[in-house]
């Protein structure tokens, strides 16, 4: 990636500090059995309650940091941006018949939206504006499309038309043998005059086609051919492409026939971060709308959005989350976010270095709902009112998650997701293949991450230039084999526990003044050998048995009868190594414990994280940074998010819609900055500036509603 002169001398000013210092080796003898009863050391002073995070002066700057010169680069764009979906069945009658464009325009300025996605091709395989290359909507009357890009155009909003490539039950009728999975021409479904399963309710996906079926490529590509030469569109919303090979090939060619056609047309295929591999795609897409439906738990959540960013913002490319006014999936009728909830949700999209683009589905006679747009409306004057501090603002990031599985959302990155933004470590999740090894003070090795010889060689050599390395049950050998890379850190692996559950007996201090306990570790352990100059933070535990239908006690696991002489947790100067799958165990249990165990070993490989902070852990802390430019100092901004969620049963998601006020917080960051100014940007007051011993700045904020932004100016 590109890197600015500015930002490289930046960069080197910390590197030039001696991470050594910081992370020095730590000398032990190795593991050797003792009772759970044990007393705990008393080398480190008892920490708090888990949950509660006091501050202390920190005891330096951070060493090592990343500020991706990409992010800044990314071309101008709608902040504030609406998706109007349309996907409107033969059933409905008389299509907009209530349309008034000058009306809708003029909606869409009042709820402060400068961006908005209109329809074109809808998921039934119909127009919204007349065709020769395809269906009109046989209950439209008029160019809907027209009118719209017209009135958007009038007011300077952006405009970009949705286009569905890979759904078309009405061409299903004719092709069948284009679709993925093909229907003969005489089946039930498909007799000509019968309405395919896709308009009866049934699963859409059944009836996709496929990309790699030439001749149906060759119908879309003249459809969109007619749509960008007929309509002054600043870009196209591309529905319906994934990331394999078929779909590469398409998105190719769409993208030399948009350009040809109308060369200053965006082509904005959505959802190019769910799926790795986004460095051979970005050069395809001019930027893309990555759905993120907070409320919607069964396909997504308030995990999902704070995980795929992290991957998707690194390649060059604008993202913005896409969300949706309603309470659960698209089309939810009637089910009507509040206001509260839709601000918190852009303000997660914000404070992560993305654009927001909230989803709405219009009704058929073609209005736009009052109460919808005062919501979006609600939310969007806040991002707005901070937009500046906004503008080429990149996350500043401490430590890589190497993506492991399939992509990035998975259940274990979900896991370690959580672990790192509960203790407000600012990060990215970046694939194997990306330069990591001078940007990052940590990497964290996921337990399903596959480690082979190459990559070990890698992690070697970051850790001896002074990187720190987190490490997670099978993550710590070589794959394929039961060979420990970390053995010249002193830990060799011995197989797999026999027990589920195991349990992790602490050894030093990290429970606060709970006495000795042994915790469960209920998706099992790893069995690891700690040997000098390792340090056991924490030894694994064993039942007496392993619980089965012909050997069992009570109601549940077995209790813990006995200390191994194996490690549950263990330091190894800047090597951390976790014996347990840690991210899948906090995701299934959000057992505080392993919270803990984590932030215990964070604090012994990267003791000066970026950012601190006094305030409980249901809020969350970014940091990001903008340049100086003409007019503008440059500035760190933190950002403070407060969720509160109300109780749920079990039925329904978490909702964010009555949130409790912070008061008196404390943000600290720990770089040497010059600060001149230092405000709260919503509640537009000046901050006094406190400089901390070891070298960072620190402030107290009087209060966060939903949202807040404290602005460091650098003098």
């Amino acid at each position: 990636m590109k890197s600015s002169n500015s930002h490289r001398t930046n960069r080197r000013r910390f590197l030039q500090v001696s991470a050594g210092s910081s992370l020095g080796v730590l000398a032990g003898g190795s593991l050797t059995p003792r009772k759970a009863q044990a007393t705990i050391e008393g080398a480190d002073p008892p920490t708090p309650l888990p949950g509660s995070t006091p501050l202390a002066d920190a005891a330096g700057i951070a060493q090592r940091f990343w500020i991706d010169p990409s992010i800044a680069d990314w071309p101008p764009g709608p902040w504030r941006k609406v998706h109007i979906e349309y996907h409107t069945s033969r059933h409905m009658p008389r299509l907009a018949e209530q349309f008034d464009a000058d009306a809708f325009g003029d909606q869409l300025l009042a709820a402060h939206i400068n961006g908005a996605t209109v329809f074109a091709k809808d998921m039934y395989g119909y127009c919204y504006y007349p065709t020769t290359r395809g269906r009109m909507h046989p209950n439209l009357s008029f160019d809907l499309l027209g009118k719209q890009v017209e009135a958007l155009r009038k007011r300077k909003i952006q405009v970009l038309a949705y286009y569905m490539t890979t759904l078309n039950p009405q061409l299903a009728e004719t092709h069948p043998e284009w679709l993925n999975v093909p229907r003969s021409p005489a089946s039930p479904a498909s007799k000509s005059g019968q309405t395919p399963p896709i308009d009866r309710g049934y699963n859409p996906w059944e009836w996709s086609f496929s990309l790699a079926q030439e001749d149906f490529v060759k119908e879309e590509l003249a459809r969109l051919e007619e749509l960008v030469s007929r309509y002054e569109l600043d870009g196209v919303w591309l529905d319906g492409i994934g990331a394999d090979g078929p779909s590469v090939s398409f998105l190719k060619r769409v993208r030399k026939v948009i350009k040809a056609t109308r060369p200053g047309c965006l082509v904005c295929p959505q959802n190019q971060g769910t799926f790795y591999g986004l460095a051979q795609r970005a050069p395809l897409v001019d930027y893309s709308s990555q759905e993120a439906l907070f409320t919607d738990a069964l396909h997504y959540g308030y995990h999902y959005f704070p995980t795929v960013i992290r991957y998707a913002r690194g390649y060059g490319i604008p993202f913005h989350g896409c969300t949706v006014i309603f309470k659960d999936f698209w089309a939810d009728f009637g089910g009507l976010k509040s206001p509260a909830q839709m601000h918190t949700e852009v303000a997660a999209f914000v404070s992560q270095g993305a654009r927001c683009d909230i989803g709405d589905q219009v009704h058929p006679d073609g209005r736009l709902d009052p109460a919808i747009y005062h919501v979006i409306g609600e939310a969007y004057g806040h991002i707005e009112r901070i937009e500046p501090y906004l503008e080429e603002a990149v996350p500043v990031t401490e430590a890589a998650l190497l993506g492991s599985g399939d992509a990035p959302c998975n259940e274990v990155n979900y896991g370690w997701v959580k672990l790192l933004n509960e203790s407000r470590i600012q990060f990215d999740i970046v694939e194997r293949d990306v330069k990591w090894e001078d940007r990052y003070a940590l990497v964290v090795l996921p337990e399903n991450l596959s480690v082979d010889q190459a990559l070990a060689s890698r992690l070697q050599a970051f850790i001896a230039a002074g990187g720190a390395v987190m490490a997670a049950h099978h993550s710590g050998l070589v794959a394929g084999t039961g060979k420990s890379w970390l053995e010249p850190y002193g830990l060799r692996y011995e197989g797999k526990s026999p027990f589920t559950p195991a349990y992790l007996v602490p050894r030093v201090r990290f429970t606060g003044d709970i006495p000795s306990y042994a915790y469960a570790l209920y998706e099992g352990a790893s069995q690891w050998r700690a040997e000098s100059p390792a340090k056991v933070l924490a030894a694994l535990g064993e039942p007496l048995f392993q619980r089965s239908p012909d050997h069992y006690n009570s109601h549940a696991q077995t209790p813990f009868d006995h200390e191994t002489s194996y490690a549950a947790l263990v330091r190894s100067g800047p090597v951390a190594l976790v014996a347990f799958p840690l991210g899948q165990g906090y995701y299934n249990q959000g057992f505080w414990i392993y919270r803990r165990a984590f932030q215990k070993l964070l604090s012994e490989v990267l003791p000066v994280p970026l950012i601190q902070t006094d305030v409980h852990l249901s809020t969350e802390l970014s940091l990001t940074h903008q340049a100086a430019k003409s007019g503008r100092k440059e500035r760190y901004m933190v950002h403070v998010v407060n969720y509160s969620p109300v109780r749920k049963t079990p039925k329904h998601t978490d909702f964010y819609d009555d949130p409790v006020p912070l008061s008196n917080v404390t943000v600290r960051v720990n770089l040497p900055l010059k600060v001149a100014r230092a405000n709260a940007l919503y509640a537009r007051k000046d901050l006094p500036v406190r400089r901390i011993a070891g070298g960072g700045v620190e402030v107290l904020v009087p209060g966060v509603g939903i949202h807040e932004v404290v602005s460091f100016e650098l003098g």
